[in-house]
């Protein structure tokens, strides 16, 4: 059972969730068992997975949770979609981030294809009409036409976990990245999604110990607890309207949390990530 405090009577009603996710779906696992016992003021209401073996779809079907599968493989060959017409998807590759390719031909194929992609996404999602997106080890870069879709007058609505302290370690290997790179702390960060790869608004960070006889293991075990609980408590934080974002200097939005726990929550986390465990590095 989680650690976290089991919510108060009184909460407003339970927000719902969609739940992206590409493989096992430990988080999607972790967001329906502390709805269910009371620990998150959230309702998964549906599973879309971009492939169709990812063991997510089975966690979701034997939580009674429906689950899609948006395959986007056979839409990244086969003929050219017709949509968006060339307007709309010149203004998207002028906001977009994700595609590197120099050719601009080449880059908006494939774009137009991810649009494709996302358009049935969306209208799978619409359905079940959810109050937030949230991204489970959905490893697909999201496009400005799949944003804007969810986020209306800057209420953000789409929500990533990344296994490191962002801005380092970006992308797809975080946990082997952090580790690799010999860093003594790893982390967790919650985000909004923008049109960038893990650029988004941080909503709250967490860190944990990297011992000196860890391997990577122990390593990705100690931040998948993190990620457990942290994933928890920021819909939380959604789900009671105590985040507002606030411009800064630089031009990005920077998220503030209203909640006078605030503090003594950071404080549990730091606590329970350094608390003895049984894989704590102990060596002869």
């Amino acid at each position: 059972m989680p650690n976290d405090e089991r919510l108060q009577t009184g909460k407003p009603a339970k927000v719902r969730l969609a739940v992206l996710v590409s493989g096992s779906g430990t988080n999607l696992q972790s967001l329906i068992d502390r709805s269910r016992q009371g620990f998150l003021n959230a309702e998964v209401v549906v599973v879309v997975s971009d492939r169709p073996g990812a063991y997510g779809l089975t966690r979701a079907r034997d939580a009674g949770i429906h689950g899609h599968v948006v395959d986007y493989r056979s839409f990244m060959s086969g003929p050219l979609p017709a949509e968006p017409e060339e307007e709309v998807l010149d203004a998207l590759d002028r906001r977009q981030r994700i595609l590197k390719e120099t050719d601009p031909s080449r880059r908006r194929s494939k774009l137009k294809r991810l649009v494709a992609a996302e358009s049935a996404m969306i209208r799978i999602l619409s359905a079940y009409r959810p109050d937030y997106i949230c991204l489970a080890g959905f490893m697909r870069l999201l496009t400005p036409y799949f944003l804007d879709h969810w986020n209306r007058e800057g209420d953000l609505r789409v929500i990533n976990i990344h296994p490191a302290l962002l801005p380092a370690f970006p992308g797809e290997h975080a946990y082997r990245d952090t580790f690799q790179y010999g860093c003594k702390l790893g982390g967790v960060t919650v985000h909004f999604v923008d049109e960038g790869e893990d650029t988004g608004p941080v909503i709250a960070q967490g860190a944990y110990p990297i011992w000196p006889y860890d391997d990577l293991e122990r390593v990705e075990r100690r931040g998948l607890q993190l990620e457990y609980e942290m994933y928890a408590q920021c819909v939380n934080w959604l789900a009671a309207g105590v985040l507002e974002l606030e411009p800064t200097s630089s031009g990005r939005r920077r998220v503030i949390i209203r909640d006078p726990d605030y503090r003594r929550i950071l404080g549990r986390w730091i606590e329970k990530a350094f608390a003895p465990h049984p894989d704590t590095w102990r060596r002869g």
